[in-house]
């Protein structure tokens, strides 16, 4: 078994480090989503989000290359934030979170990266349930955030997974990692904790 946890791939490793807290950020966050009851909540959703990634996002392009990451310039999902904002009909770029993850090298950059990809595997589950929202009507044209790279998202996915596996220091992208869920676990209760104790 040692020698099986010395060899796990690192997206192996990552996920399993971090799975308690990508599970506290998921219990945080999904009651935030199915009490959306209209458009105004679920812009709200929206900002969040652009507030803590887009700035992360920055961040890590400044420590990923094309060279590390072929297509890094194609991974900015915080852009889609604006787009579905402004398809509801909101103007002004939602402030950003300034309590961020640490990222000043490639492996973080990759830790936090694993992170907001791997929000768009469960984005596309998401968008079905916001399409399909009982109470609430969201144009299509307002999904592009949780939709992800759409049909591509997999793909994408499986892209990154395999590039993630050939990097070397997984401890550091790890600790990235669970740094970037924690951070987005405490801007989610900034921005929304009030409405838990309602």
């Amino acid at each position: 078994m040692p020698l099986t946890t010395l060899t796990a791939p690192v997206a192996q490793i990552v996920k399993h480090r971090t799975a308690l807290l990508h599970e506290e950020v998921e219990q945080f966050f999904l009651p935030q989503l199915k009490g959306i009851q209209s458009v105004s909540d679920y812009a709200a959703i929206l900002r969040m989000f652009y507030g803590f990634f887009q700035p992360v996002e920055e961040q890590i392009q400044a420590h990923i290359a094309s060279v590390d990451l072929a297509d890094i310039a194609q991974r900015r999902t915080a852009s889609f934030v604006l787009q579905d904002l402004q398809a509801l009909g909101i103007a002004g770029v939602p402030a950003k979170c300034t309590d961020l993850p640490l990222i000043t090298n490639t492996s973080q950059a990759f830790g936090a990266l694993y992170v907001l990809e791997g929000s768009t595997l469960g984005g596309r589950v998401i968008t079905k349930m916001l399409a399909s929202h009982p109470h609430v009507s969201i144009p299509a044209d307002a999904l592009h955030f949780f939709s992800g790279y759409g049909e591509q998202t997999g793909k994408m996915w499986t892209g990154f997974v395999h590039v993630l596996n050939e990097q070397e220091n997984a401890e550091a992208i790890s600790a990235a990692a669970c740094q970037t869920f924690l951070h987005l676990k405490h801007w989610m209760q900034e921005c929304f904790g009030h409405e838990q104790t309602n």
